[in-house]
């Protein structure tokens, strides 16, 4: 085998000749398994570059066989892809995966090469990369990990699509025999391309692959899905024909790159005269915005870290991070308040960081935008609320709460608040609110206060109520305290049942009220100031206040 250096085929023959145990063993189909991969893999590479295989159907083949490792026996994070390797005779297994990595290498392109640590624990011999390596890894894994219909098969694979960097190369351009326009687009990742023919119809813009061959259809959807677009796999009749196709808003939906090469391609047509400018002008419209469906995201992550949200999207590829920044601000949210930007440096990860007043503003933003700011958010929050439900359990249960609390902020006014019955202490009670507002105002001990006033008739007595919050405690709780007036009809018992009434019908919770000396003090927590934020009267204040009051 020619052109492989000397010592990795030592590292072979160690493996496959001198374990005098290795050919008792493979009798056993799950030690045998362990050698017989990596074997072929390395049979396949040698050949690649010795020039009797295609060196890009080896990487594709290499890709797909790895990629399954990985699937069964691999763990893929932000910043690392590793390889576990265990059992019998797993150290010589893991020397010819080592050595597999070696030939891979020498195939790659300077740009795409990637090294590998290697390390033992509770007797498992661990193949890893990480920063740069693992996306320079994940970028051949990503076009080569095994489909079906365009989606992957294991979720893991999930995980190599962030470090993606699809490029596309527009081709030459021609009429068809039905006067229909046609061009050549080329796309590409890891090494590994798929030329795709895009046609101007008379009503939309069609990219579409064909083949007899259900695998190369299959790297089709996988680098269209790079380039940002989802796309199934589908059966063309009953034969064997398969195919892939995009149209005009999901390649709307595509990075960059994909979208300004098809938009070069219907300039060129508008230029030639074979598109009337009108469309053209439309559809370049369309591309040039993006229209951004949820296929076009990367996957963030979401969980729980002590009790708060966390929602992260990581890369080490900048263009990555500041896509997602961009789309971010385009949705609405705002860098420093809503979210948080760290640019990869180093080989290290950078990262989108969604504060929780980003998801609420997001949510916020899908009910009550306006056009492509409403659709992305709402997009944004679905994708959100996606994968804190593969979570599941109290990740899901968290984001919930806070989508529903940025939905409502701001939804209601006080005055739909009309004659609203609710029952405290086993009474019923007739609510009708009149109006009402918040303001800031300073504590003895300097702490910001915010106060809410509601001006109301309960069961036809009128009155002025005024709640006042603080944050109080070691760990600074909002807490709202108000004490029920002497001189109210019916004194202050009646009083205070009637600020009962009014604040479980203006937030769906019964506050506390107790007696302290000659006082009654009715307290409100969290969840109430979280149901007076519903109001559009109250919203800004209350935002406003639990931001300068942490």
């Amino acid at each position: 085998m020619g052109r492989v250096g000397e010592e990795v085929w030592g590292i072979v023959d160690f493996a496959l000749n001198d374990m005098y145990c290795l050919a008792r063993d493979c009798a056993r189909d799950e030690v045998a398994r362990k050698f017989v991969e990596p074997a072929l893999e390395l049979m396949m590479l040698d050949k690649a570059l010795e020039g009797k295989l295609d060196r890009r159907e080896a990487l594709l083949r290499f890709g797909e066989m790895y990629a399954t490792a990985i699937a069964g026996d691999g763990y893929v994070g932000p910043r690392e892809v590793e390889l576990a390797v265990g059992g019998e005779l797993g150290g010589g297994a893991a020397l010819l995966r080592l050595a597999t990595l070696h030939l891979l290498n020498e195939l790659l392109p300077d740009g795409l090469r990637f090294g590998v640590h290697t390390y033992v624990k509770e007797g498992i011999y661990r193949i890893a990369a990480y920063g740069g390596d693992a996306a320079r890894l994940m970028r051949l894994l990503a076009a080569a990990a095994p489909s079906a219909g365009g989606g992957y098969l294991s979720p893991k694979f999930e995980g190599f699509v962030g470090e993606a960097r699809a490029e596309v190369r527009f081709g030459g351009m021609r009429l068809t025999p039905k006067g229909r326009v046609a061009a050549d687009l080329t796309i590409s990742e890891g090494d590994i391309d798929v030329k795709y023919n895009v046609y101007l119809r008379e009503h939309d813009i069609l990219l579409q692959f064909a083949s007899t061959d259900r695998g190369r259809a299959e790297l089709a959807a996988r680098l269209l899905k790079l380039a940002g677009v989802g796309a199934e796999v589908e059966r063309v009749g009953g034969g064997g024909v398969w195919r892939v196709r995009a149209t005009t808003d999901m390649l709307a939906a595509g990075r960059k790159e994909l979208r300004d090469a098809i938009a070069e391609v219907v300039r060129r047509a508008a230029e030639g005269g074979w598109v009337n400018s009108e469309t053209a002008d439309r559809w370049l419209e369309k591309l040039e915005k993006g229209r951004a469906l949820r296929e076009g995201w990367p996957k963030y992550n979401v969980q729980l870290t002590e009790g708060a949200l966390v929602v992260r999207y990581r890369s080490t590829n900048p263009e990555n991070i500041e896509r997602e920044a961009k789309r971010l601000r385009d949705m609405g949210l705002e860098e420093g308040k809503h979210f948080a930007v760290r640019m990869p440096e180093g080989g290290k990860a950078g990262y989108v960081y969604i504060l929780r007043e980003g998801l609420e503003r997001a949510a916020w933003l899908s009910v009550h935008g306006e056009g492509d700011q409403q659709e992305l958010a709402a997009e944004f929050v679905d994708l959100i609320l996606e994968r804190a439900e593969e979570k599941g359990g109290a990740v899901y249960k968290k984001a919930l709460e806070v989508v529903r609390r940025g939905r409502e902020v701001g939804s209601l006014k006080l005055a739909d608040v009309r004659e609203a019955e609710v029952f405290v202490g086993g009474k019923k009670y007739v609510v009708t609110v009149l109006g009402g507002g918040a303001e800031f105002e300073e504590g003895e001990s300097g702490r910001k206060l915010l106060r809410i006033k509601i001006t109301a008739e309960i069961d036809g007595v009128r009155g002025e109520y005024t709640i006042t919050f603080g944050r109080y405690g070691k760990d600074n709780k909002a807490l709202g305290r108000a004490y029920a007036r002497a001189d109210a009809p019916g004194g202050r018992e009646a009083d205070a049942e009637r600020f009962a009434a009014l604040i479980k019908a203006l937030t769906g919770k019964e506050p506390w009220v107790y007696r302290v000396g000659n006082k009654m003090v009715v307290e409100c927590g969290g969840e109430h100031l979280d149901g007076f934020a519903r109001y559009a009267e109250l919203a800004d204040a209350i935002t406003s206040w639990l931001k300068i009051a942490e």
